[in-house]
C-alpha cells in the first residue's frame, strides 16, 4: 500500500483507488459546473502608489497639526510599524518627504510639537 496525501477534498483519493486503466491523469478534470455556482472571487485590494500613500499620510499629519484629527485615527497611525526602508515612524516619514525635517537622527516629536 502506498502513501496517501490527505488533501482535504472529498474526491481526492490515492492512485491505488483508481484501478480503471482508462483513467488519463494527463488531462484536466472536467467539473460539473460546481465552480460556476459559487460566488465570484473578491476583487483584489487596490495597492496604493507611494504618491497616494504620501498624500493620505500628509492629510493625517496636517489634521494632527491642526488639532482636527479623530482620536481613533491618531491611535491607529501611532500603532503603525516603522517604515522598513527608513526606520521612521509615519509622521517622521511625512516630515522627511515633505522637506519639513530630515530626521537624521530621528526626532522624538513632530516639528509642530517642538
Amino acid at each position: 500500500m502506498g502513501n496517501t496525501l490527505d488533501c482535504g477534498l472529498s474526491d481526492c483519493g490515492s492512485p491505488e483507488q483508481h484501478t480503471d486503466e482508462t483513467t488519463d491523469y494527463s488531462k484536466p478534470i472536467e467539473y460539473d459546473g460546481a465552480r460556476e455556482a459559487k460566488a465570484p472571487a473578491p476583487a483584489p485590494k487596490k495597492i496604493l502608489s507611494s504618491l497616494e500613500v504620501h498624500r493620505h499620510l500628509k492629510e493625517y499629519y496636517e489634521a494632527w497639526k491642526n488639532g482636527t484629527i479623530q482620536p481613533k485615527q491618531l491611535e491607529m497611525l501611532q500603532k503603525m510599524p516603522v517604515d522598513p526602508a527608513t526606520g521612521l515612524l509615519w509622521w517622521q516619514w511625512v516630515e522627511r518627504h515633505s522637506g519639513i525635517c530630515e530626521h537624521q537622527p530621528p526626532r522624538d516629536k513632530p516639528v509642530f510639537l517642538s
